[in-house]
């Protein structure tokens, strides 16, 4: 596989589980989001403009009972997850592009390394943005709820854990408690 195409995957990946973790329910910190896309939705599908293995928990009518969510409270936190999702997707789309001309610098021979640096530079401060934006996301949707509701849906999610590993190990972190 070239070095361009493996980049490309790798990112791939990356922007997928960083949008996937937006909507983690297996976190092991305060809620911040529903199933990653390595879950498998047990409500037969993605909603309409998710894509496939994304959960909105907050839309969950099942998660929603359990945590006595709001109509409010469920428009709310989408009115926080759309336009930051959009600007993360955004955001993804220009890191693709900024991986593939670093790699093309990486590859060429009449490339300085101040030039280099500087591409690596903007690659990582897309990232760090990408990361910032989810950060603050979550954190503004987690402001949403009660402190009760949080901790019950931190257990959801622990729950959803269980259940995606199959009861195989241990969570993360809990050995060492």
């Amino acid at each position: 596989m070239s070095r361009v195409l493996t980049t490309r995957v790798v990112t791939g990946v990356i922007a997928v589980l960083l949008a996937a973790s937006v909507l983690a329910g297996d976190q092991q910190r305060p809620p911040q989001g529903p199933p990653r896309s390595d879950q498998k939705d047990t409500r037969g599908g993605s909603p309409q403009g998710v894509p496939r293995g994304l959960n909105k928990w907050w839309q969950d009518e099942r998660i929603k009972a359990e945590l006595r969510l709001s109509a409010e409270q469920s428009t709310r936190i989408e009115e926080i997850f759309t336009p930051s999702f959009a600007k993360m997707t955004d955001k993804y789309a220009e890191l693709g592009r900024r991986e593939e001309q670093l790699s093309n610098l990486i590859n060429g021979n009449d490339v300085t390394e101040a030039q280099l640096l500087k591409e690596a530079d903007q690659v990582e401060a897309l990232r760090s943005s990408m990361s910032k934006e989810r950060t603050l996301m979550l954190f503004r949707m987690r402001r949403v709820l009660s402190a009760e509701q949080r901790s019950k849906l931190v257990e959801i999610q622990k729950a959803q854990e269980r259940e995606r590993r199959g009861g195989r190990g241990t969570e993360r972190g809990e050995a060492s408690r």
